[in-house]
């Protein structure tokens, strides 16, 4: 059963309980009124509400005390159910997007090692600054090894 059918069945025994209790506190034989609005929905009252007001008999029965009972905690079973299915929903909501950062983030580190190993796979002069923004350049065997240091990151990053 998905959350809207329960949410549906939730609020049809609602408004059942809400007529019961209204009934109940009338007598027996306990004379409604019945309006249609403008729009075409019926509204019933124990008072008319307009001239159209159409006056309505309602034999009312008393109560069975163990409906009612039974009713009331079947209703206690579908909130509580509808309250783990919403949680549940929300906790898998939560999951998906942590995922999706992760994937985010996963992705930007791959790029970052692709362009990486791109600087040092095509070679040339390649430099880096000192802690006096000076140009300290590579040596030949240097960037042999920063190329294998970032083929081997990049490989890591980059496998899925």
């Amino acid at each position: 059963m998905g959350p809207r059918s329960g949410q549906a069945r939730l609020i049809a025994q609602s408004l059942f309980l809400a007529a019961l209790a209204l009934l109940a506190q009338h007598a027996p034989g306990a004379e409604m009124y019945k309006t249609v609005d403008a729009n075409g929905g019926v509204v019933y009252s124990d008072h008319p509400l307009s001239a159209a007001s159409q006056r309505i008999s309602v034999q009312v029965t008393e109560p069975n005390q163990q409906e009612a009972s039974r009713l009331s905690k079947e209703q206690a079973v579908l909130a509580a159910d509808a309250a783990a299915e919403a949680q549940q929903s929300q906790h898998e909501a939560d999951e998906q997007r942590k995922k999706a950062a992760q994937q985010a983030q996963q992705k930007q580190r791959c790029e970052a090692a692709r362009n990486r190993y791109a600087v040092f796979a095509a070679g040339g002069r390649i430099f880096k600054s000192d802690a006096q923004g000076n140009r300290v350049y590579y040596s030949d065997a240097e960037i042999e090894e920063q190329r294998a240091l970032s083929r081997a990151a990049m490989d890591s990053a980059c496998s899925n």
